[in-house]
């Protein structure tokens, strides 16, 4: 199992933040791995939303299929995804004053027979991988949401 978390404050509003992450067409503007997703069957409530998305990174491509397991407006998704090689519990946060929020994401990784055994090995590179991914698409997503900001 692996557990990476990271977080980046915002100067703008938990619900100016909320919908880039929450609104698939938005996220996909920043989750730079993500190239394309459906939603399979929505419900009114979010909760048990089910959906598929294609991540691509070097060429390579890999689906995976989700869930959204908690919701809350403006302060907390949640999803399950799995795939081949992983099933992931990911968790959106965002904690907010007036003009700013802090979006925190949460995320635990159990890998699936053959990586299981490789991230014993190299777990601490795959680590840092995915965190400078998180990193990088968090800092996209500061720069998405206070640009827009400033445009309205």
């Amino acid at each position: 199992m692996m557990k990476i978390s990271t977080a980046i404050d915002i100067s703008c509003k938990p619900e100016e933040v909320f919908p880039w992450i929450d609104e698939p067409n938005k996220a996909m503007l920043w989750q730079k791995g993500v190239k394309s997703g459906e939603i399979i069957k929505e419900t009114p409530e979010k909760i048990g939303t089910t959906f598929k998305e294609t991540m691509e990174e070097d060429g390579k491509s890999l689906e995976m299929h989700g869930m959204i397991t908690n919701y809350i407006p403006n302060e907390l998704i949640s999803f399950q995804l799995e795939s081949k090689i992983h099933k992931v519990q990911v968790n959106y946060s965002i904690k907010g004053e007036t003009e700013k929020s802090n979006v925190l994401i949460d995320s635990t990784i159990n890998w699936k027979f053959p990586m299981s055994i490789i991230s014993v090995f190299i777990g601490s590179k795959i680590k840092a991988k995915i965190l400078d991914q998180t990193r990088f698409e968090l800092s996209e997503l500061k720069r998405l949401c206070e640009t827009r900001t400033k445009e309205m």
